[in-house]
């Protein structure tokens, strides 16, 4: 599977907890968007370089988030996508997603997304609850965020996945109960679910330096977690990485492939592209970035990966998935000190019943995801 992200980094407002790069300030926008067109008229040879010629049969997939995609106009999001399709894509991608906040969806708009071909759309909805919304700086309302997944199944589209967080200030297990029986009800194919993580730069760290962010003590949290495990199987969802749930057929096809280390390039500011041995990381500022495709100049850091590099991005993202890792793919790929090392970590934790091993499957069981992160350091090369 070959992956194409393409990063659109502008939004109306910040949300008080993202870390990611995205500017509230639009007057870049168009700019931006011909600097995207012509980084991929800059980097048509990518995958060929990487070993992974497109005239060959590949699957692809294409994703647009950000940032807000879809504050971008129809035509300038058809621009992009159809030049990532015709400079990449040997065939039609089989699976394209568009990220699309709540209070940006309307008929006219999901029309317009069926007819450049997206198949698959992740609403970022965060929770049903107006207070809620309002403290993480949310646009929308609850009433838009139902709204905004009924438009969509009425305009045709059969693969929607939404976004939730748990752990936020003020929620409980039954505020967050609430959440989950609205998703449920709305029979939504594909449920990202994500532990509210505090980082320091934003406006949420800020608070809790202040000590104004009434988080839920970590106790509420892991029930919280358990909860939603527990009603995402009743609803026949399978729980296939730490954060996502789906029903079999709608696992999201473009994060699985970077979750097993298949190649993808990153179009747009503050992107990155992985091509097994190396990663490519855009400038994060679209001025930036703008100025180095006119003047055709460097936009990036290239980061040639150690095998140790490596190794601990296969073990991380490995062991946080249903598919674990492979003892073959580790022999193969790494040599005796870094195999030796994680077959010695992952032993003690077998013992532990941390880990599991079914022939050459090794994986972290479901019942210790909450504490996955704690697991894996241990097998994390220093």
């Amino acid at each position: 599977m070959i992956g194409i992200y393409l990063h659109i980094p502008f939004c109306k407002s910040k949300c008080g907890y993202c870390d990611f790069y995205a500017t509230a300030s639009q007057t870049l926008v168009q700019p931006t968007v011909w600097a995207m067109l012509h980084e991929m008229e800059r980097r048509k040879n990518y995958f060929a370089q990487v070993g992974k010629n497109p005239s060959e049969p590949q699957k692809f997939t294409l994703y647009v988030g950000g940032g807000t995609p879809s504050l971008l106009p129809p035509d300038m999001l058809a621009a992009l996508s159809q030049k990532a399709i015709a400079t990449f894509c040997a065939a039609p991608p089989e699976e394209f997603t568009v990220e699309l906040n709540p209070d940006d969806v309307t008929p006219e708009y999901l029309q317009a997304l069926r007819s450049m071909g997206v198949n698959r759309i992740s609403i970022g909805i965060q929770s049903f609850f107006d207070d809620d919304l309002q403290r993480l700086h949310r646009r929308h309302s609850a009433r838009q965020a139902i709204r905004s997944v009924q438009l969509a199944q009425s305009a045709g589209f059969d693969n929607i996945s939404i976004d939730l967080i748990y752990g936020l200030p003020h929620m409980d297990c039954e505020r967050w109960r609430y959440n989950l029986h609205t998703a449920f009800s709305l029979g939504v194919q594909h449920l990202s679910a994500y532990a509210l993580t505090v980082e320091q730069r934003t406006p949420f760290g800020v608070l809790r330096r202040k000590n104004r962010l009434p988080l839920p003590h970590e106790d509420e949290v892991a029930m919280q977690h358990d909860l939603l495990c527990q009603m995402s199987a009743a609803q026949g969802l399978v729980h296939y990485e730490i954060s996502s749930f789906a029903r079999r057929g709608f696992f999201s096809l473009h994060n699985a492939a970077y979750w097993q280390q298949q190649p993808y390039i990153g179009i747009g500011p503050a992107a990155h592209s992985y091509s097994g041995g190396q990663r490519q990381s855009n400038v994060a500022s679209c001025a930036q970035y703008i100025k180095g495709m006119e003047e055709d100049a460097a936009f990036f850091e290239l980061e040639n990966l150690s095998a140790e590099s490596r190794y601990n991005e296969y073990v991380f993202t490995g062991l946080r998935t249903v598919w674990g890792v492979s003892k073959n793919y580790l022999l193969k790929n790494f040599d005796e000190t870094l195999t030796s090392y994680f077959f010695a970590g992952a032993g003690k934790h077998i013992e532990r019943k941390n880990i599991t091993v079914d022939g050459d499957r090794i994986a972290v069981p479901e019942s210790r995801w909450f504490v996955a992160d704690s697991i894996i350091v241990d097998l994390i090369w220093a």
